[in-house]
């Protein structure tokens, strides 16, 4: 995968994470935006830490003839995206 697609994805993640942390904030207040955003960051990471397991195999992607992912690209998703989200919260402290 190259750097740049992935760079892509990972932006396009992060304006859906933002979005969705900051809904979650509107409808149910209770947490700082930042600390809402965050979450969702942390949301996200899990997700691909997940994903790792299931889009990362050979034999699934042969199976329903999809094209293969490599595991570092999730992995590196997932540490990238916790990371934004430690930020994220640190920020609005």
């Amino acid at each position: 995968m190259p750097v740049r697609r992935y760079a892509e994805a990972l932006l396009a993640v992060a304006v859906v994470a933002t979005a969705a942390g900051a809904l979650f904030d509107v409808v149910h207040g209770g947490t700082t935006l930042t600390r809402s955003i965050a979450y969702a960051y942390w949301f996200a990471a899990a997700l691909a830490f997940v994903l790792r397991l299931f889009a990362g195999s050979k034999r699934l992607a042969r199976r329903f003839d999809l094209p293969f992912v490599e595991g570092w690209v999730f992995v590196a998703a997932g540490v990238t995206l916790t990371v934004a989200g430690i930020l994220i919260d640190l920020a609005g402290s």
